[in-house]
């Protein structure tokens, strides 16, 4: 053998590859921690009903619907809404007809022309395809 030459043991090819693979894995696992800077969540408060488990949610399925005085069909009229609109259920009533009636803050509606939804945000998705169906 010539001075020059360089003999590798079998051992030192393991130690060396051990190393490598440690150094490897130490530099994956520390660039995962860098200080991240904080995000800020924003709360939507416009409605802060908008998924409670006890509130109804209606959206208005007629082009013109008439808020009656009271859950009947004959009721004096006490203003009026149109199709899209969103409003919050207050309460609910069953008329002598066994047709259903839901009040709002502007008077009683009946369950024909409405479409009645568990949270604010599913009503908002299809007063959205109402309208932009009618375009």
């Amino acid at each position: 053998m010539k001075s020059n030459d360089i003999t590798i043991k079998p051992k030192g090819i393991k130690k060396a590859l051990l190393i490598a693979v440690l150094a490897l894995s130490a530099a994956i696992l520390f660039s995962g921690c860098n200080k991240k800077s904080e995000e800020k969540i924003v709360f939507d408060n416009t409605y802060p009903l908008a998924l409670a488990p006890d509130v109804e949610w209606a959206v208005v399925t007629e082009p013109y619907a008439v808020f009656k005085e009271t859950d009947e069909w004959g009721a004096a009229s006490t203003g009026h809404c149109r199709k899209g609109e969103i409003l919050q259920v207050r309460g609910k009533a069953v008329d002598a007809a066994k047709d259903t009636w839901y009040f709002f803050e502007g008077g009683w509606l009946p369950q024909s022309c409405l479409s009645i939804f568990s949270n604010r945000y599913k009503a908002e998705t299809v007063s959205k395809n109402l309208l932009s169906s009618e375009k």
